[in-house]
């Protein structure tokens, strides 16, 4: 069967890995390529075979065009452009919530920040021409892709094997936050690195959403994963069919 041509857009190596030719990643040819999380998610929720391209957010560059967008949805519409000018049917955005160093904003403060970036998001969707055969996904990782990644203990056992720490796996690591600077902080990045034993790496990434479940990662990351999810499998149903 053919594969189903797919665009996704992301934050950097943990969301998609070394598939960013721009930053190194290969293209055939050049061995194997570490996904990072996203793209073996796609697989999982989607069940059906996909050609995934992916490019980090920075490396976009702008969008020059009328009429003029902001925030994240001048990167979103350079995005969508990019996908409809590749023939691909599913764009998937990725954006971190909150990335701002030691700060941790309230659940009514997180959710008013995540409607203000949906809403740019899809003011540049919108501000796209002819790109309406382009199917777009917006995923907002709370706080970042790691909690997504320390959503479901029986993938983070899987893939830690012997080197796992001691340490109990959080049950809502959406809310989870501190300086990265801190290894014994909550900043999610070193809570996933605690509980490996070692720095996770884009094949780790990998493996954990190769492994998690989606039902318990609808449990326990309500307000990001559950969300995405839901939209995806809307989107899903308008995906065109592809014979061999």
């Amino acid at each position: 069967m053919a594969k189903l041509k797919v665009f996704v857009v992301a934050e950097g190596p943990s969301e998609i890995g070394t598939l960013d030719a721009l930053t190194g990643g290969g293209r055939r040819g050049s061995g194997r390529r570490a996904e990072g999380f996203i793209p073996p998610l796609l697989r999982k929720l989607l069940a059906r075979p996909l050609a995934i391209e992916a490019q980090r957010v920075m490396n976009l560059g702008r969008w020059e065009l009328r009429p003029s967008v902001t925030g994240h949805g001048n990167r979103a519409a350079k995005a969508l452009a990019l996908a409809a000018s590749d023939g691909c049917a599913l764009l998937v955005f990725v954006k971190d919530v909150d990335r701002e160093p030691g700060t941790k904003k309230s659940a009514h403060e997180r959710k008013k920040k995540l409607a203000k970036m949906h809403a740019e998001i899809e003011a540049g969707f919108a501000a796209v021409r002819d790109a309406n055969d382009v199917h777009c996904v917006t995923a907002t990782p709370c706080r970042m892709i790691e909690a997504w990644a320390l959503g479901d203990p029986a993938a983070l056992r899987a893939a830690s094997g012997s080197k796992r720490g001691k340490e109990s796996v959080p049950p809502r690591p959406e809310d989870l936050w501190g300086r990265e600077s801190d290894p014994a902080s909550g900043h999610p990045k070193c809570v996933l690195e605690r509980l490996l034993g070692e720095t996770a790496t884009a094949e780790i990434f990998e493996a954990l959403a190769e492994a998690c479940s989606p039902a318990t990662l609808r449990r326990t990351c309500p307000e990001s994963f559950a969300t995405f999810e839901r939209d995806l499998d809307a989107v899903a149903r308008r995906l065109p069919r592809i014979s061999a």
